[in-house]
């Protein structure tokens, strides 16, 4: 009887909370929360809201499929593919998608605090209107990328490739960008204030009206980058254009 009303309870908590035992080898007709779903393939499924929270989804195949609003929170993505997907809306906290596939992949209005895209493909994949504060991007391929009025504080995009990428309006205070490739990015009215561009890639790059407040430039390579409205102030390190520059701006000592 006690084991009947153990089971019965177990059964009662998982029906509430919509999740599998903890590795769990899941349904992929019915896929829950915690569940080890690496079997599966979403490919061109529709999953509106879908709670994958804490699930193993290693290597799972989401190409084409639309998942506004789901929660990936806590759950384990490396290599998955996630090609042309939709994620918008979606809360994505504290997740691994270490060398994912994430090619024009969605994440608009998403919260991204905390997850890991290391080594993640992500060419021309859409992130704006988002936050994603102390995200890891380290070495992630992000050429063409879109990330326009969203919250990358605190963030690591160390050696990424973000040729063009776009971050009109942006929030990156206290982010790394050290040996990135930002060749052609768009940083009009965006936040860069303590932001570390050590040996950053910037030509041709716009600061246009954006602010630069203890900002990092040491061997940043920052031909035809343009700084027209740009806050400067206590700038680190910057190279000789940039000090020219600085020179320009100084009001005269007298």
């Amino acid at each position: 009887m006690t084991r009947f009303l153990l089971l019965s309870t177990l059964l009662l908590a998982l029906s509430i909370c919509g999740g599998a035992i903890a590795g769990q080898r899941g349904s992929c007709d019915l896929p829950l929360p915690n569940a080890d779903l690496r079997h599966c393939s979403f490919a061109g499924k529709s999953l509106p809201g879908i709670n994958l929270r804490g699930a193993r989804l290693d290597g799972v195949d989401f190409s084409n499929a639309r998942m506004p609003g789901c929660d990936l929170s806590d759950s384990s993505l490396t290599k998955a593919d996630f090609k042309w997907a939709i994620l918008a809306d979606c809360v994505i906290v504290d997740a691994d998608l270490d060398h994912a596939d994430l090619f024009h992949a969605t994440f608009d209005g998403g919260i991204l605090n905390g997850s890991r895209f290391t080594g993640a493909n992500l060419f021309g994949a859409n992130l704006n209107e988002l936050k994603a504060i102390k995200a890891d991007f380290s070495g992630a391929y992000m050429k063409d990328i879109a990330m326009e009025e969203s919250d990358f504080s605190n963030s690591r995009f160390d050696k990424a490739f973000m040729m063009r990428a776009v971050m009109i309006g942006s929030r990156l205070q206290g982010a790394s960008l050290r040996h990135a490739v930002l060749t052609g990015a768009a940083f009009e009215e965006a936040d860069l204030s303590q932001v570390d561009l050590t040996s950053a890639v910037l030509n041709g790059a716009h600061f246009n009206d954006a602010q630069l407040v203890g900002t990092r430039f040491t061997d940043a390579i920052i031909a035809n980058a343009v700084f027209r409205g740009a806050r400067l102030e206590g700038l680190i390190g910057p190279p000789p254009a940039l000090r020219k520059l600085l020179d320009e701006l100084a009001p005269d000592a007298d």
